[in-house]
């Protein structure tokens, strides 16, 4: 044990899990704990957002590009609660950030005495919204808390833990022990079950693999794949499943996520093996049977009672039904389906086509970027099309907000990704309602050169709801509309790039301008009130 501080503690024991960049914004009750990690400025760089809803979401995006927790650090009281975007957008992810919160005095922790930022009871607001958080009081207590919340958030299902701390905790010395990381175990499946499994696969003539983030999250791309083909099976991506199967395979049919072209050969598969997904979406007709194979055992079976579960981690499950897989058809090869897979996604991409122009400003905006690149989607009427026809070719390389939905999400989050990627083209697709929403954090990019590019597509509106009130409610349009400032010159005002575009028709060569800048950049879009692509 050696004496130091509670924020020493905090700061060597972060560097001990491996932290090398913190999302925070500082305040009263945390400054020895910054103070701390200001001894530490050379191993963990500090990025200053504009709003503590930037720190949550920086911090999602950099663990899922980078692979590793992210770290977000607020105020207690209105700085946890202006974070809580962020954290309910990594839980519904699987996404997995580390909070590290203050707390008033301790002398006043529940007693409502009105100290500056008071919550009774802080740790309520986030349970919700996290696998694990606790509160401790007293320095010697902070490393320990630390690893167990970087262990938690990457154990099992990746989500989101909290640890809070009195600025007392920061600032009194004590003997402190920091603890070295903690091995993440992966738990395989049950033999029995994967034999069973694999008999139900190998004896099917349709199979349909789909497959979720956690696919992702566990690394497994070369298992999935190899399924696929012993298999001959079509799969579908949930919308953080995109990537997890290059969708330039010949087996990749596209996304299942509330789009009515895939449902019929979703209905038309004889079984289905769900990898890593919750297995929402596909409708009241299912399969005979549904395998679905879940790092969270509490998945299993949720959405449809026909369900054969197997509780595993994707990677070492997949790997074990794949070995399996093997052996049943090494002597019986599956025909391929490669020619019948292709002409169902052609037929697919067509009807998408004629949905309306943002098919088109999508398929643009893949050809500019990079193949390698990163894109962030947003929830706006151009970001829905991205998910159905943006085309992903590897794992890590697309992001979404999954069910939470969180406008406003796609631009901070952009920039966490591009500090995990920084060797990656990163683009963020936005709404000009979302957009505003963190606009703020242009700064923030700026000041710490994080060259994004944020397209901004411009109806004047809260699009999807203002579509809402057209179609559904006789056009009855009501706090829908919005007045926006001139995108391009506010990202100028900031010290970023702005590029306003007359026409959607020139995106593509707009973006890869931008890309080749190598700066924060906005670019605005304008676009009609476009139509539904759900239908």
């Amino acid at each position: 044990m050696t004496s130091m501080t509670g924020g020493q503690g905090l700061a060597r024991q972060l560097v001990s899990e491996g932290v090398e960049v913190i999302f925070g914004l500082p305040g009263d009750q945390t400054m020895h704990a910054l103070d701390g990690l200001y001894e530490e400025r050379e191993h963990i760089r500090f990025i200053t957002t504009r709003h503590e809803q930037g720190t949550t979401y920086m911090a999602d995006g950099y663990a899922r590009a980078a692979d590793r927790v992210g770290v977000a650090f607020v105020v207690p009281g209105i700085g946890v609660y202006n974070s809580g975007g962020g954290m309910a957008t990594a839980f519904a992810t699987s996404s997995p950030v580390v909070q590290i919160a203050g707390q008033v005095p301790r002398a006043t922790i529940g007693k409502d005495m009105g100290a500056l930022h008071d919550i009774n009871d802080q740790l309520d607001i986030v349970r919700p919204v996290t696998k694990w958080a606790t509160r401790v009081l007293y320095p010697g207590e902070i490393p320990g808390a630390v690893n167990e919340a970087f262990a938690r958030a990457m154990s099992g299902r990746p989500r989101p833990t909290h640890v809070e701390a009195p600025p007392e905790a920061f600032a009194e010395s004590a003997d402190i022990e920091l603890l070295a990381p903690r091995a993440i175990e992966k738990a395989g499946a049950d033999p029995a079950r994967i034999v069973e499994a694999a008999r139900m696969l190998a004896a099917s003539e349709r199979p349909m693999i789909v497959v979720g983030g956690g696919v992702i999250a566990a690394n497994a791309s070369a298992e999935l794949r190899a399924i696929v083909d012993l298999l001959q099976a079509s799969v579908v991506a949930t919308r953080e499943g995109k990537g997890a199967l290059d969708d330039r395979h010949p087996l990749s049919l596209g996304v299942m996520w509330t789009n009515p072209r895939i449902a019929p050969y979703i209905h038309d598969a004889d079984i289905i093996l769900a990898v890593g997904t919750r297995f929402t979406g596909i409708g009241a007709k299912t399969p005979t049977r549904v395998v679905q194979l879940d790092a969270d055992a509490t998945e299993l079976g949720k959405q449809y009672a026909d369900t054969y579960g197997i509780a595993a981690d994707a990677k070492l499950g997949l790997a074990q039904l794949r070995d399996e897989l093997d052996s049943l058809l090494a002597t019986r090869p599956r025909a391929s389906r490669s020619t019948e897979v292709r002409n169902a996604r052609s037929s697919i991409i067509e009807q998408l086509r004629a949905v309306g122009p943002q098919t088109k400003i999508v398929e643009d905006l893949r050809a500019a970027l990079p193949e390698d690149g990163l894109a962030v989607i947003g929830t706006t009427t151009v970001g829905y099309m991205s998910h159905m026809r943006f085309d992903v070719y590897e794992p890590r390389t697309y992001f979404g907000s999954s069910y939470m939905g969180t406008l406003g999400f796609a631009f901070p989050t952009s920039l966490g990704v591009k500090v995990a990627r920084p060797d990656r083209k990163v683009i963020s697709i936005n709404g000009d309602g979302g957009f505003l929403f963190c606009a703020s954090e242009l700064a923030t990019a700026v000041q710490h050169d994080i060259d994004v590019v944020a397209l901004v597509f411009n109806d004047g509106a809260f699009g999807n709801s203002n579509r809402d009130q057209r179609d559904r409610f006789g056009g009855r349009e009501y706090g829908t509309s919005l007045r926006n400032p001139d995108f391009a010159k506010l990202a100028e005002a900031f010290g970023a790039d702005g590029i306003k575009l007359t026409h959607s028709d020139h995106v593509g060569g707009a973006l890869r301008e931008a890309l080749a800048n190598g700066r924060p950049t906005v670019i605005e879009v304008p676009i009609p009130r476009l139509p539904s692509p759900f239908v």
